[in-house]
């Protein structure tokens, strides 16, 4: 079956910006390996990793919230598919729970957040353990800033820091092995 990947970064990133370039690639390079992207829906990284993965032949799966929408923001063009839960918590659980892997790239509060939250919920058993990939210089502070602190050692297995969405695909591919290339299947009732 193939892996869906969470791609997860902020949405406040034009498209003429390094960091939506490299969401982009990341994306494109997810898709051709045969990986499924998971992100957000919307703007900004979210929209980057999506257009790379569709640009690319492969998937792009958007977990949006109708809380979002009443505040006039609107999935990103590139989905292959919308998951649409009610509330900004089920979108997070969603977001958690869907993919076999998690991306960030670029950070934000709420990257963090979404982050911290995997690493925790797996930490403490409520999802198995999942690659955790941060990308970038953007990460490396944080990453060794954790690598240093005793109480997090039993769980830095978990947690990787790599430079470049290349070096995140060779984790990837390492971890889950190439993904077949399966053509998207359309379920008729």
């Amino acid at each position: 079956m193939k892996k869906l990947i969470a791609v997860f970064g902020p949405g406040k990133v034009l498209a003429d910006d390094t960091l939506y370039h490299e969401s982009e690639r990341l994306g494109a390079l997810l898709a051709s390996a045969g990986f499924a992207v998971v992100t957000g829906g919307y703007d900004g990284v979210m929209e980057a990793a999506s257009k790379g993965a569709r640009e690319a032949g492969g998937q792009a799966i958007g977990v949006t919230a109708e809380v979002y929408f009443a505040r006039g923001r609107e999935a990103n063009p590139y989905l292959t598919r919308e998951v649409r839960v009610k509330s900004a918590t089920d979108r997070l659980m969603e977001l958690l729970d869907l993919p076999d892997a998690y991306c960030a790239i670029g950070n934000s509060t709420g990257t963090l957040a979404e982050i911290a939250m995997a690493w925790d919920y797996i930490t403490k058993g409520f999802f198995p353990a999942k690659p955790i990939l941060l990308i970038g210089k953007s990460w490396k502070g944080f990453f060794e800033c954790v690598s240093t602190e005793e109480k997090f050692t039993p769980f830095l297995h978990l947690i990787q820091f790599k430079e470049s969405p290349e070096l995140v695909m060779k984790a990837l591919l390492q971890a889950f092995g190439p993904q077949q290339q399966l053509p998207e299947l359309e379920i008729i009732k």
